[in-house]
């Protein structure tokens, strides 16, 4: 009687553990299936050069041209200088997008940067202030100073239940200055807008979509050689 008794504890005692298991499994599942589905409070997008097209210096120029890039000034009139677009949710609920990790200025001068060093310049490591007047122009930079504001800056996403509708617009007026002579020599304002309609929504994609005009609107800027060809004849 007494081997009964034990064997339908160890009996339920063997069911009561098996339960609780499968409890704990069931409810670990239900956690991570409600974070999954939770909506995050932000967006952040990774900025960078994302070459289209090949650039290089004029032939017959010896040795790399020191291009100083002063940090690009924001001049959006927007009140939250750190935002660069929104999520539109189907509901109507609106999420921020935010540059990852840095200010959109920083964002915007290191593409900016990179797409000199590709051209093949040599690009100096500071990014000084400038506010883009001649007066300010420091003959230590350079030989070329390259600046300019942020215009506009923007990426949108419409995201509904059918169909993600994806925009992005950048502005940018860009100076090129020789710092010996303490002039401008050459300002630009480029622009470029993409959009793409996409069945999902993703934050890559919408990384993707920006970069890609943010990429275009830096190439513009030497678009016909003309001020590549005078970058090369200052700094040559």
């Amino acid at each position: 009687m007494e081997n009964f008794k034990a064997s339908c504890t160890s009996g339920m005692k063997r069911r009561y553990s098996r339960l609780v298991l499968g409890c704990k499994i069931w409810s670990m599942v239900f956690v991570v299936a409600l974070l999954a589905g939770c909506t995050p409070f932000l967006y952040s997008v990774d900025m960078k050069y994302v070459p289209t097209r090949t650039f290089s210096k004029a032939p017959g120029v010896d040795g790399p041209i020191v291009v100083t890039v002063a940090t690009f000034q924001d001049s959006r009139k927007i009140e939250d200088k750190m935002l660069i677009g929104r999520v539109i949710k189907a509901g109507g609920k609106r999420l921020p997008v935010l540059p990852k990790y840095v200010k959109p200025s920083n964002a915007v001068t290191v593409p900016v940067k990179e797409f000199f060093r590709l051209a093949g310049y040599r690009v100096a490591t500071e990014s000084p202030a400038w506010d883009l007047q001649e007066s300010s122009i420091n003959k230590g930079w350079g030989p070329i100073l390259v600046g300019g504001s942020i215009d506009e800056l923007d990426i949108t996403c419409q995201d509904s239940f059918t169909i993600t509708k994806y925009t992005a617009k950048v502005k940018l007026t860009i100076y090129f200055a020789d710092t010996l002579k303490g002039k401008i020599f050459h300002k630009v304002t480029t622009e470029s807008s993409v959009s793409l309609d996409h069945i999902l929504f993703s934050e890559e994609r919408m990384e993707q979509q920006l970069n890609a005009a943010l990429s275009d609107a830096i190439e513009k800027m030497f678009e016909g050689r003309d001020v590549a060809n005078i970058i090369n004849g200052i700094g040559g």
